[in-house]
């Protein structure tokens, strides 16, 4: 999860009456609170949910998953691939524009595949499969690949780790550098108002009047994306309480998701819809660093997986009614579920653990742990594992901060200790939309080039096993690499899983127009 929201710091700004241009009526203003802060706006820097969300307000993606699961496409006016698969021709729309008046060319497109793909797991691994990227004219681009790999349009379909396109001198910017204010232009359905954003309290988005929409019906993150309101307000409030008292007020009108405790609070309330929104679900996720003792020997990480009891750490994140405990690391309920390999770690085993982290010569050093305060999810199981930690004889050093803090940390590969930004340990999740194939199930990515996800576990033979799932012709073979996969991850375990959960979102009932996805939306929404 890495990724959310932005906003109000425990108090509300007023609603204020905008004038329409040209007219005396009151603007439509969406006040939405989101689940995190918004502070990395480089969509390719991060994996955090939060920036993915700021991307689908001002970017477009070349295709996108509609609410069964399916590719479609979104830039893309047409496709077509050769009769052996090696050759991808993709045209994209006419009419479509940057926020700064400039035509969209496949010289974008390109540019921005290259900047993406260097960065995405599933990206990387389709790019080095390809003996060319190629833009033939304006509006058309060709893929031209050198070994086979069958999932290029559920590669370019990532609903979190979308193919944004950016401008093309933005798009050859470093992949490993942030884009600066400057850089992020796009040719959504909204405009970014860099000026009105104020981190921790509020992020603004306005009406993009020259966006070219698809004609099709809105469907989760495909079809048309036809803006009804004229502004959009992020409002961050990292109170939880304050955030659902604010939404019972009307002083909001949604709130992506609420503490579970609040829920009947919420339900009580005639004005207020709840739902879940995604039946898939998501994953919650302890994610060891591997480049540091004690959680550079797998033993450790075991001992990690030892100490977790699924059903409390649901319980306290989410609580009973929305919480799915599952060891399978390919999620419950998708087409790769499988037990394989988990035996050992479906009970909570505190002597073994111990044993284990003598084994990987821990020896009471302080272990860093970054722990969000404004997810009530993550902070309960950042709270959970310290004191299981603690069981186990650990030394712990709970670090409690904003999500928008532990995201930029991440990316830290510093020591741990003594003042430094390093740490040994943070917490996250990720959804089943993303998190169910090897493809791109991006903590299952175990390169030795360092180029994988934050924690930088290493081990080749997982790698190995992930990338053969790219060849397997059928569902009966993916889902031999799928059992495969997951013994081996059970015996390095880059990251340890505590269950999956479901996050129900709120919003006042004179809000219409909620489109049928995963994410909260705003294209399609009005205000009664």
């Amino acid at each position: 999860m890495g990724r959310f929201g932005g906003f109000i710091r425990y108090g509300l700004v007023g609603a204020v009456a905008l004038a329409a241009a040209g007219g005396g009526a009151a603007a439509q203003t969406i006040k939405f609170v989101p689940h995190a802060d918004l502070k990395i706006i480089d969509t390719t820097w991060t994996n955090a949910l939060i920036t993915s969300h700021h991307g689908h307000m001002i970017y477009d993606t070349l295709f996108a998953y509609d609410s069964r699961m399916v590719s479609k496409p979104q830039m893309v006016e047409s496709w077509s691939k050769s009769p052996d698969g090696m050759t991808w021709t993709f045209t994209l729309r006419k009419g479509m524009t940057f926020h700064d008046g400039s035509p969209v060319t496949a010289k974008d497109a390109v540019a921005s595949l290259n900047r993406w793909s260097k960065r995405r797991v599933e990206g990387t691994a389709m790019m080095e499969r390809a003996a060319s990227l190629v833009a033939k004219d304006d509006l058309t681009f060709v893929l031209t690949l050198k070994e086979v790999f069958a999932p290029v349009l559920q590669t370019l379909s990532n609903p979190v780790l979308s193919t944004f396109v950016l401008r093309e001198k933005d798009a050859t910017a470093d992949a490993f550098q942030q884009q600066t204010f400057d850089q992020v232009i796009g040719s959504g359905p909204f405009i970014f108002a860099k000026d009105e954003w104020v981190p921790g309290a509020k992020v603004v988005y306005k009406k993009n009047p020259a966006y070219n929409s698809r004609s099709e019906p809105s469907d989760a993150l495909t079809g048309g994306k036809v803006v009804k309101v004229d502004r959009v307000e992020w409002t961050y409030l990292p109170d939880s309480a304050t955030a659902v008292q604010a939404l019972i007020r009307g002083e909001v009108d949604i709130v992506e998701q609420p503490q579970p405790d609040l829920l009947p609070l919420l339900k009580k309330d005639r004005n207020i819809t709840v739902k879940v929104m995604d039946e898939m679900g998501w994953q919650g996720i302890i994610r060891p660093n591997a480049l540091h003792p004690p959680f550079n020997n797998p033993k450790a990480r075991q001992a990690v997986a030892l100490l977790v009891d699924q059903p409390t750490y649901l319980t306290a994140m989410v609580g009973e009614d929305y919480r799915k405990p599952c060891p399978a690391i390919l999620f419950c309920g998708g087409p790769y579920e499988t037990m394989a390999g988990s035996e050992q770690f479906r009970q909570r085993n505190v002597d073994k653990a111990k044993q284990l982290l003598k084994e990987a010569g821990y020896n009471g050093e302080p272990v860093v742990l970054m722990g969000p305060t404004d997810i009530a999810a993550l902070n309960a199981n950042a709270v959970i594992t310290a004191q299981n930690l603690r069981d186990a004889g650990m030394n712990v050093d709970l670090q409690l901060i904003d999500w928008g803090t532990v995201s930029t940390r991440q990316q830290k590969k510093d020591k741990p200790g003594d003042g430094s930004p390093g740490w040994h340990m943070y917490f996250t999740a990720a959804p089943g939309t993303m998190f169910h194939t090897p493809l791109t199930n991006f903590a299952l990515a175990t390169p030795c080039d360092g180029k994988n996800w934050n924690g930088w576990t290493c081990d080749e033979e997982l790698e190995k096993i992930r990338l053969s799932f790219l060849t397997a012709a059928t569902p009966e073979a993916q889902k031999q690499v799928a059992e495969r996969l997951q013994t081996r991850f059970y015996e390095v375990m880059p990251f340890i899983s505590i269950g999956q959960y479901l996050t129900p979102k709120a919003w006042r009932n004179n809000i219409t127009g909620v489109v049928n996805s995963r994410e909260v939306v705003m294209w399609g929404l009005e205000k009664k």
